[in-house]
């Protein structure tokens, strides 16, 4: 059981010290306590690393995948990696919806990565077989491009080398 309150705001640190493996994120200072996933949403990050990490071979940059807050992110400069922490804005995120994180996942953290200089943000949608790719433009983002069905050969647009078939990443989920 998390000693964490709900109506209590809390630093990174704090929270670093309360969180075990319990699925609860921090915005603003207020944790979220959160359902535990589903195997469709570990199996679209599974698979979705799994692209990075072959697209991303003998290139700086490192994936990252966490139970806490995001799903996977991508840093490319190995200065801001300290301390079991990243310092700084990753230049990729990519959060998986799930029915009970939606919200949060379009709204709240599409805000905060946006805030933190986030470059480009990735939502995937596995109910809808959907991928939103928004780029960071003037402090602020822009939805670049909606991968799908018809749609669905991905490129990421500030790291040109990370290709995939959408059809890919949702294969398992049968028809």
């Amino acid at each position: 059981m998390s000693r964490l309150d709900k109506n209590q705001t809390y630093t990174l640190e704090e929270f670093l010290l309360y969180v075990n493996e319990e699925r609860v994120e921090l915005y603003e200072g207020t944790p979220v306590f959160m359902a535990p996933v589903s195997f469709e949403h570990e199996g679209v990050i599974a698979n979705i690393i799994g692209e990075l990490t072959s697209a991303l071979k003998g290139r700086q940059c490192l994936v990252f995948s966490s139970n806490l807050l995001p799903d996977i992110s991508i840093v490319c400069d190995k200065h801001k990696l300290c301390d079991k922490r990243c310092y700084g804005a990753p230049n990729i995120i990519v959060e998986v919806l799930s029915p009970g994180t939606a919200r949060n996942d379009r709204l709240l953290k599409l805000h905060y990565y946006e805030k933190a200089g986030v470059e480009e943000y990735w939502i995937v949608d596995y109910q809808n077989r959907i991928i939103e790719k928004y780029l960071l433009k003037s402090d602020y983002y822009v939805l670049e491009e909606i991968y799908d069905q018809e749609n669905h050969y991905f490129s990421s647009t500030i790291l040109p080398n990370i290709q995939f078939s959408i059809n890919d990443i949702f294969s398992f989920l049968g028809q």
